[in-house]
């Protein structure tokens, strides 16, 4: 039988659910919603809303609650204590505004692309990510970079039980057809994708590896097919972003970094 945890973190595992339910709402939410997404019994949401307010990670907003900047202090206090980030950031600034392209870095966390750095080039086209911000990396070129550093067991048990599911009519929903673009992906070293999220939408991600060959995470740069095509793309791009990805490796090697995972 697996052991169960202590009432104290039970508390601190159902009050880290509550807080993620709110990912992606802007609207208030209710006690009774967050009870049906979380599972949880009313009473037990409307303690936890309690402390949450206590502290000062949600707020009272009509009938339902919000999230408080204050939340914020939980992902600082990561990226206070990882380099990875800061390093990543610094690195992919001079990169974005050489090529005038939105750039980002991102890492796998349980099954999710979570995006830790960021450089947004203001374009009428193109998603806004910002920090923080988790994807299903079957459909971005992180992710599918990211699942390409997997092991062959680890990749197939990712693709034995994910949902696989259309964001536009051209994404990849066949778990053979991913499994060769990522493998492609392995071997060649960089990943294109192209409508997947976005009709329109291209990027590319290289893999960001520790001193020990070690994934740790992987870069891209976006585009839109209304300024280049993805020919072009790949032949301009690709050796921009293989520079930066060597930059970002070197500055982790001096730091000692590696991998925690």
């Amino acid at each position: 039988m697996s052991e169960q945890p202590a009432p104290s973190m039970r508390a601190l595992v159902r009050g880290l659910a509550v807080i993620k339910f709110f990912t992606g709402l802007e609207d208030p939410v209710t006690i009774s919603e967050i009870s049906r997404g979380t599972g949880y019994d009313r009473a037990v949401v409307r303690r936890i809303l309690g402390t949450l307010e206590t502290v000062g990670y949600v707020d009272r907003k009509g009938a339902g609650f919000v999230l408080n900047p204050t939340v914020l202090e939980l992902g600082y206090a990561y990226l206070s204590s990882d380099p990875l980030p800061s390093i990543a950031e610094a690195r992919l600034r001079p990169l974005a505004s050489k090529i005038q392209e939105s750039s980002s870095f991102g890492v796998l966390q349980q099954e999710r692309v979570v995006y830790l750095a960021r450089v947004q080039i203001k374009r009428i086209t193109g998603p806004i990510l910002n920090v923080g911000t988790m994807m299903d990396p079957y459909l971005t070129a992180v992710g599918r970079m990211l699942l390409a550093g997997l092991s062959s067991a680890e990749l197939d048990s990712y693709l034995a039980h994910v949902e696989l599911r259309p964001v536009t009519p051209r994404t990849v929903v066949d778990p053979g057809r991913l499994r060769a673009e990522v493998e492609l992906a392995r071997d060649r070293g960089w990943c294109l994708v192209e409508d997947q999220v976005e009709l329109g939408l291209l990027a590319a991600a290289m893999p960001v590896r520790s001193a020990s060959g070690a994934t740790v995470g992987a870069i891209n740069v976006t585009s839109h097919t209304s300024r280049t095509t993805a020919e072009r793309f790949i032949e301009e791009i690709l050796p921009e972003l293989r520079t930066t990805v060597r930059l970002v490796e070197a500055d982790l090697q001096h730091a000692n970094y590696e991998s925690a995972q």
